[in-house]
């Protein structure tokens, strides 16, 4: 018999409390916490007479389906297996990158929807693969005894445990493994509690892929809290926007591209009675033009700050009182400094590099003795402690909701045949937050054709990293020592965009 997991099982809380209360809303299916329970209970025993679990293992989840990525996560957390969504449009290329950080003994995928034979490849010799087809909710199966909650496991967690890796694209280009723990995970949503103000009967909508930070925290939040998930596997704004209207979902988690979609789509919230709170904004600087449209709409947007080594937000606005600039206070338990390039911590009103601190700090941070993280952002603390996010130090800024590397980008295009040299940059977008624009010198003074280059770079980059706009030039500006002139081929674009 298998023994009982002291993993902090908060589904199984949850459905012992409020088993007939809905969880997920689908596109095709609404779950309850009971349905999701006995699930995962499924899950877990299909898992353990599938694979040789005398150890345990390191799952990845490659699936394009949220309800069975939900599912394998739970199950995984039961079980005490640290679990790594990965996503699955990687390029091949990309994805070595990604699971060589990771020490991957475990592939979990939906039936009939693998790895294609290229990406088997990476795979090969790290891990044992395995297809999962979960039972529906419903299921005349009996669930294993030790799925029911146990008091003791509840209230005394391994807070230490980890929960999996989430990956960050990091400052050089190089994917990086970020190691969530559960007490991680709760820390992050006490704070955001404090902060936000949860409800069980509140339903957030949650569009954000579970291989993102913030959409693997959305959901623990919902585990601890009891509230609903209005899941969907893609962002329609027109979808979106009769949700907010129609009072289906109260909260909303989105980037600055969704929300400037949703105004595109008339959205509009002024209309008295309306039960939409609140829309938790994140993953790029929320233009001021943009938060001025959306407060005409009737929409309270709060702006928050965090990455995830911070496990999703670690500042963020307080609900109705959003200011036109700035991510908000530290949330409680959690610091902010601004520090010179000397380390000097600065008063309010200086820039200089964000510091952060708090339990929600991930264990691949590397602190300070004093227990401080550097962000590698750049900004300033204004004089009611809100922090203020201005630039990146490291030549990485967001576009869509992702982190986007120059140099590496940059690099991918210099590797193509064709281009002698290429310069990259982010263009402030009402949009995207950035527009990823590169600037380059053609082989020869003959310039490539751009739908061919593109096709060949989406081989080798993310999809948010590919160029949507090339600026072709004679020659890249250049300083006396030979670097590409920064500031120069940037007032460059900036002209080209008037």
């Amino acid at each position: 018999m298998s023994h009982v997991p002291s993993s902090p099982d908060w589904l199984a809380a949850q459905s012992a409390a409020n088993a007939s209360n809905p969880f997920l809303y689908l596109e095709h299916e609404h779950l309850t916490f009971g349905d999701v329970e006995a699930m995962v209970g499924h899950a877990c025993l299909f898992l353990q007479a599938a694979v040789a679990t005398v150890k345990g293992h390191n799952a990845a989840i490659w699936n394009t389906d949220p309800k069975l990525t939900v599912i394998l996560l739970l199950a995984c957390a039961r079980l005490r297996w640290p679990a790594t969504v990965l996503a699955p449009a990687l390029p091949s290329a990309v994805l070595a990158r990604h699971i060589a950080q990771v020490p991957l003994t475990l592939l979990l995928f939906g039936t009939g929807k693998g790895p294609d034979e290229a990406q088997s490849r990476t795979f090969d010799g790290a891990v044992e693969h395995l297809a999962v087809e979960i039972p529906e909710a419903g299921s005349n199966s009996s669930a294993p005894v030790w799925s029911q909650p146990n008091t003791a496991m509840i209230g005394n967690p391994d807070l230490e445990l980890t929960q999996g890796w989430v990956f960050t694209s990091g400052t050089t280009g190089t994917p990086k493994a970020i190691t969530v723990t559960f007490g991680n995970l709760l820390w992050s949503t006490a704070a955001s509690s404090y902060r936000l103000g949860y409800r069980i009967s509140d339903c957030w909508l949650h569009c954000m892929p579970l291989h993102h930070i913030g959409g693997l925290a959305l959901l623990f939040r919902s585990l601890i809290f009891g509230f609903s998930l209005c899941m969907r596997s893609r962002f329609d704004q027109h979808e979106v926007r009769n949700f907010m209207e129609q009072g289906v979902v109260t909260h909303a988690a989105l980037v600055p591209t969704m929300l400037a979609r949703l105004l595109d789509a008339n959205l509009d919230l002024t209309a008295p009675g309306q039960r939409f709170r609140t829309v938790l904004a994140g993953g790029a600087k929320v233009a001021e033009s943009l938060r001025s449209e959306c407060k005409e709409r009737g929409l309270d947007v709060v702006a928050s700050y965090g990455m995830t080594e911070s496990c999703s937000h670690i500042a963020a606005e307080r609900p109705g009182r959003a200011s036109r600039a700035g991510e908000g206070p530290a949330l409680r338990h959690a610091g902010i400094q601004i520090r010179s390039i000397d380390g000097e911590q600065l008063p309010a009103g200086h820039q200089g590099t964000i510091w952060i601190k708090g339990p929600q700090l991930s264990l691949s941070c590397e602190l300070d003795s004093q227990g401080w993280f550097r962000t590698g952002d750049w900004g300033l603390l204004d004089d009611n402690r809100s922090v203020h996010v201005l630039d990146r130090q490291d030549g990485v800024f967001v576009s869509g909701g992702e982190n986007v590397t120059s140099r590496h980008v940059a690099e991918s295009l210099m590797e193509l045949p064709g281009i002698e040299h290429a310069w990259v940059t982010g263009v402030p977008d009402r949009e995207w937050g950035h527009r990823v624009v590169a600037v380059m010198q053609p082989s020869a003074n003959r310039v490539p054709d751009e739908h061919a280059l593109r096709r060949r770079l989406r081989t080798r980059l993310a999809v948010h990293e590919v160029p949507k706009q090339f600026v072709w030039v004679e020659s890249l500006p250049r300083t006396e020592l030979g670097k590409v002139d920064a500031e120069a081929a940037r007032k460059l674009v900036e002209e080209l965009q008037r």
